[in-house]
């Protein structure tokens, strides 16, 4: 035979499920949903917000869990409300500052990335029972900006730009990204390497290298801005820069006396004669008269080859003499 006051709880239950089948006369537990941040610094306190509308009921109790593992509970009708279930002191709850809506965790370690969940159940006489779930990264920030090796001071049009940008020691690692000018570089100028995993710190690195051909419209100015940042969610921002200049090839200076071999034309010999020849034709047709001088000038150009050659034909005679004597 069953107890009273069993046979009242049933019909308790049978009222609440007719009641809430009923339209218009819906009444407990809805719109439950968790605002956890996505990422936090290592060390940093992580505030865990539960919203929930219980309407007409009566709230029963709160839990969170961590994974699979309550790590706090909220039941208003006990005294204390809260509960601790931590075996470890990985999570620190706040008590003081913890309710029936949010939960703070003090001086979270890495150890505790993973899914975190609240739990809302209503009390009798519809025990409506509701769980939500989001992702918490605790986040190791690298200790200095991006690096950026294998960058020259100076290119020339046609060169080949070839660096890598690093980001070490952060958890989880790094996202590069590279800007020319600015401007995001496209995927075909990049090689991604494979995270580098440090297992005695628990860290990791990234490193991104760019590789492209210097071209006219990488340089404003003669300047081309290479730019590389690293992020992490959205707590960490963090960038580094090279400026390089434009190498032109170098102009030969004013004061610097000409190799003769560059300028075979300006040798003394018969090229001054002709170019002589050449400009008192030109004065000539241009109705210009000579000068007195000119006019020598231009006889002895024109004798020059004859009295050269009276001159070596009278070594020649002078040569023969001197052998007719000797012998």
């Amino acid at each position: 035979m069953q107890k009273p006051a069993l046979k009242l709880r049933r019909l308790f239950l049978i009222t609440a499920v007719y009641l809430a089948s009923l339209p218009g006369l819906t009444v407990g537990l809805r719109n439950v949903n968790v605002r956890i941040p996505s990422a936090v610094k290592r060390g940093d306190n992580a505030l865990l917000i539960c919203n929930y509308d219980i309407e007409n009921d009566t709230l029963y109790t709160v839990k969170w869990y961590r994974g699979r593992r309550e790590f706090y509970r909220f039941t208003p009708k006990e005294n204390p409300a809260w509960k601790i279930f931590t075996k470890t002191n990985e999570i620190d709850v706040e008590t003081t500052q913890s309710n029936a809506s949010h939960v703070l965790l003090r001086n979270v370690p890495t150890s505790i990335s993973g899914k975190f969940a609240c739990e809302v159940s209503a009390d009798a006489p519809t025990f409506d029972t509701s769980i939500v779930a989001a992702d918490m990264e605790v986040v190791e920030l690298p200790t200095q900006r991006p690096i950026i090796t294998g960058i020259h001071s100076r290119y020339r049009l046609g060169d080949v730009v070839n660096g890598n940008c690093s980001s070490d020691y952060s958890k989880p690692a790094a996202n590069l990204t590279w800007w020319i000018n600015d401007i995001q570089v496209p995927p075909n100028y990049l090689r991604v390497y494979d995270v580098q995993r440090h297992l005695a710190e628990h860290l990791e690195s990234a490193v991104l290298e760019i590789n492209f051909v210097v071209t006219v419209h990488h340089f404003i100015k003669s300047r081309l801005k290479l730019k590389c940042s690293a992020r992490i969610h959205d707590i960490y921002v963090q960038e580094s820069e090279k400026l390089i200049e434009e190498d032109r090839p170098r102009i030969l200076a004013s004061g610097r006396s000409p190799d003769m071999n560059m300028y075979p034309f300006d040798q003394p010999g018969e090229a001054d004669e002709h170019n002589e020849l050449f400009l008192i034709h030109s004065n000539a047709a241009a109705g210009l008269r000579p000068s007195p001088f000119d006019w020598n000038r231009t006889v002895l150009i024109l004798l020059f080859p004859a009295i050269r050659i009276l001159g070596q034909w009278g070594n020649l005679l002078a040569g023969q003499r001197s052998d007719r004597m000797e012998r």
